[in-house]
């Protein structure tokens, strides 16, 4: 099999996934309040903090972020919140090649919620969600948190 014939699958799975996001996303208004918490809830990585007010030429700073599901279902409403810095114009979300910007809802307060697409099955189900947090002047700070589309 030439490198062609090995590439053209994962090729098609990531068409295929940022195609899936992008009906998925245009079909969910944003916020959408949080989701109960379910036996799947990932924990959060620290206690809520208080929003860090900084210049606006300081690093921005992701604070804290929770996810409703580490392990969500196809059809179920995905919902973020990220704290961070004060200094924080915009937080994006990636996965694969697609990205979500998260609504701004107070100073260093972003969340929103987006409804899981159905994977094809030949498809990782195993997806890293990057979580970028950048200032007015571009410069960007990145978290990044596994999820894993059952």
């Amino acid at each position: 099999m030439n490198v062609y014939g090995k590439l053209a699958a994962p090729a098609l799975g990531l068409l295929a996934i940022c195609s899936l996001i992008a009906v998925a996303r245009a079909q969910v208004p944003s916020p959408v309040p949080s989701v109960s918490a379910a036996p799947s809830q990932m924990p959060s990585p620290a206690p809520t903090p208080t929003i860090a007010i900084l210049p606006p030429d300081a690093a921005p700073q992701i604070l804290w972020w929770h996810l409703s599901s580490a392990t969500p279902q196809a059809g179920d409403t995905l919902s973020v919140v990220v704290l961070t810095s004060s200094n924080v114009a915009s937080v994006e979300l990636r996965i694969g090649g697609y990205a979500f910007n998260l609504p701004k809802t107070d100073v260093g307060h972003f969340e929103g919620g987006y409804v899981v697409p159905q994977l094809p099955f030949f498809v990782s189900h195993d997806l890293l969600m990057r979580i970028i947090a950048r200032n007015t002047a571009g410069v960007s700070v990145e978290n990044g948190v596994e999820i894993q589309v059952r």
